[in-house]
Order: structure tokens, then C-alpha cells, then sequence
């Protein structure tokens, strides 16, 4: 689920669209919805990676099993990996099933060089190798070993992380969201208990209000803030101060007038945050400073 730092960076994303692109707000705020939607697709398709994973996996088994001259072992493989019930409870999960049967680009059955290569890499490892020997049949054990093949192998691979960002442009910035969405879902399971609820994005009573608001607010709000940054910048030209931290300096000031829930500290403090992942290095610095003077020029410190 996106928290309210996620949230801001979706719509420090739109505000910047709409300042350098010209667009009219309701496209933009579309599409702001639209990039948040499409972390949840990614949450669906890394669950159906894992399947896919495990189907991979089913299949070297059984081009073994059926080869001309196939040892004992072979012809009676280990299938506990296979088998583990952290893929049976996925894979019966109504709700991954509907959305991928309405979305079957989510589907790996075109794509198998990623199981392929994920798997191959999977069961030369210690843990993997320990989780086939031990002949128990044990639940934790089972949600053990698939969390440490999603961590290990899926949430930490920079050859996925590019696949991922060829398919959606959008996907790029949201990887570590669906990846914490993912490893949520997999400790939450338990033994004998299907997967009914998969962890939904926006909270609807508060997260679409709050993105909706903060976006169209700072647009209205826009003219005002540029006066409020040139008030406070040392007598610097607005054309020399960075586009994007205009658009921070502006969402700054807009939550500090208009946002009486959210604490004065908490709003610098975001907006220090974003200016350290999508500004200058010194860019935070300078932010910090407009919005903590303003913040006490207003009584809000």
C-alpha cells in the first residue's frame, strides 16, 4: 500500500508533467492515477512470477523423467519444491486469478527465460539444496524457503528490474512498493488458509482525497507560491532556481497553508526527502530553508 511519500512523489510526477508538458489537469491527474494503478498489475505479476517459477521447475522434472535412458532418480524426483503450499495457496488466490484472466499480459507462459534463468540460479544454493534434503514436511518451512527465493532472486535482480522497466515505463520508480506488497503477502500466509484479500494500493476513504486535493490545490495555488519562493530566495531569479523545486517549494507551501492535519515538520521534512531522490544534491538544503522560514513567518514551528 502506498504511504503518503509514495503518494507525494506520484504527484511531484504529475505537477511536473503539467508545468513542462502543458497538459490540462484532468489528463494529468489520469494519468497520476493510472501510474499508481499500475503497481498493483506489478504485485499480481510478480505473484504470478513465483508460479511461474515453480511451473519452470515442474517441467525440468518431467523432460527428466521422460528421457530414453532416465536414472532411478529421475524417474522418482524430489518434488517438494514443486509441491511447497505456499504456490498452491497463490495460485487458488480468486483474486490473483480474475485479475490475471482480465489481464493476461500479467501471464509468464510467453516468457519463461525469466523463471528459467531465476530458477537455475535458485537451485544451486545452499538454501535450496537444505530445503530438499530435509524430509519433513513442515509449513514454515515451506513460506521459509519461498521468501528467501523471492528476496534473494526476484525483489534483488537488477536483470528483472530492467525487464520489468522495458514492459512499463511506469514500473520503473514503483519496483521497491510492489516488492514490499509481495513480501507482505507471503509472511501474512498461513497453514489451511486461503488467500482471499491481496493488499490493495490506495486506501479509498483517505489516499485518493489526499492525492486529488494536494495535485489540483498546488496547481490553483501555483502563482502565489512563485511569489512566496522569489520573497524568500536571497533575491534569486525564479529562471535560476530548478523547475522541480519549484514544484517541492510549491507543494511545500500549499500543505503548510491548506493542510491543517499534517504537522508543519512532517511537510518540510517530505519535502526534503523529495528533493534528495529527484533534485541537486544541495537542492534539500535550500528547500528546507524557504519552508522552514516560512513555516515560522506563519506561526506553523
Amino acid at each position: 500500500m502506498l504511504g503518503r511519500r509514495q503518494l507525494r512523489e506520484k504527484i511531484l510526477q504529475a505537477l511536473y508533467a503539467y508545468n513542462i508538458g502543458g497538459n490540462d489537469l484532468s489528463f494529468v491527474e489520469q494519468k497520476m492515477f493510472q501510474a499508481i494503478d499500475e503497481i498493483y498489475h506489478l504485485y499480481i505479476y510478480e505473484l504470478n512470477l513465483l508460479l511461474a517459477v515453480r511451473d519452470y521447475a515442474q517441467e525440468v522434472i518431467e523432460k527428466k523423467r521422460n528421457k530414453r535412458f532416465a536414472t532411478e532418480e529421475e524417474k522418482n524426483p524430489n518434488l517438494k519444491f514443486v509441491n511447497n503450499k505456499i504456490f498452491q495457496i497463490i495460485e487458488n488466490c480468486k483474486a490473483r486469478k480474475e485479475f490475471s484472466d482480465k489481464h493476461s499480459e500479467l501471464l509468464w507462459y510467453l516468457d519463461t527465460n525469466y523463471p528459467a534463468m531465476i530458477f537455475k540460479k535458485f537451485q544451486n544454493s545452499t538454501a535450496y539444496l537444505d530445503y530438499m534434503k530435509d524430509e519433513t514436511l513442515d509449513f514454515e518451512k515451506d513460506k521459509k524457503i519461498i521468501l528467501k527465493l523471492f528476496f534473494n532472486f526476484i525483489a534483488d535482480n537488477p536483470t528483472l528490474y530492467e525487464w520489468f522497466e522495458e514492459i512499463k515505463l511506469f514500473w520503473a520508480d514503483d519496483i521497491h512498493v510492489a516488492n514490499n506488497m509481495t513480501l507482505k503477502t507471503l509472511k501474512s500466509l498461513e497453514e489451511n488458509k486461503p488467500l482471499n484479500n491481496l493488499i490493495q494500493v490506495l486506501k479509498p476513504d483517505d489516499s485518493i482525497p489526499f492525492a486529488k486535493n494536494l495535485l489540483r490545490t498546488t496547481i490553483s495555488y501555483y502563482p502565489e507560491c512563485m511569489n512566496l519562493i522569489k520573497e524568500r530566495s536571497n533575491n534569486w531569479e525564479l529562471d535560476r532556481i530548478a523547475e522541480i523545486d519549484k514544484i517541492i517549494l510549491s507543494m511545500g507551501f500549499t500543505e503548510l497553508n491548506h493542510s491543517h492535519q499534517i504537522p508543519a515538520k512532517v511537510v518540510i521534512n517530505e519535502c526534503i526527502e523529495l528533493a534528495k531522490v529527484y533534485s541537486s544534491n544541495k537542492s534539500n538544503i535550500f528547500i528546507n530553508g524557504i519552508l522552514d522560514k516560512y513555516a515560522r513567518d506563519i506561526n506553523k514551528v
